[in-house]
């Protein structure tokens, strides 16, 4: 191949493969909802929700930075497993664990107080089968 046809691949390429991706559409997130096995996060100030469905054998150890104007969030939970377990964990900015629950505990719960600003969201699942989601919005 010559150099020019080489170019010309490169960029037909890149076109593919982002096309394929998705690249340049200037969308976030999935308009239709997540595919099984991908999360669909949205992470706004004072309202962060977590969907992750129909996963099997899930662990992970990961978590989220959200900014919380208030002392105090809401947190639902509503996930439904089949087997395996899990933690949902909520830091305020200083670290400190102000809710901690088993993703099995579904219903509305709310956190200790804390300072407002970047608080963190952990999720801890291990073998998780079915489908984990909650949201933690700003109580006060």
């Amino acid at each position: 191949m010559t150099s020019s046809q080489m170019r010309r691949f490169a960029v037909m390429l890149l076109v593919a493969l982002t096309v394929a991706c998705g690249g340049g559409s200037g969308e976030e997130g999935n308009p239709t909802g997540p595919s099984p096995g991908e999360p669909g996060i949205t992470n706004n100030t004072d309202d962060f929700q977590f969907n992750l469905p129909n996963v099997t054998n899930y662990s992970t150890n990961g978590g989220y930075p959200w900014r919380n104007t208030g002392t105090t969030a809401r947190v639902t939970q509503s996930s439904s497993i089949a087997s395996g377990n899990g933690t949902l964990i909520v830091r305020d900015p200083g670290g400190r664990i102000v809710f901690q629950r088993n993703f099995t505990e579904g219903g509305t719960f709310t956190t200790e107080a804390g300072p407002t600003g970047e608080w963190r969201i952990e999720m801890i699942p291990v073998n998780v089968n079915g489908t984990i989601n909650f949201r933690v919005q700003k109580a006060n």
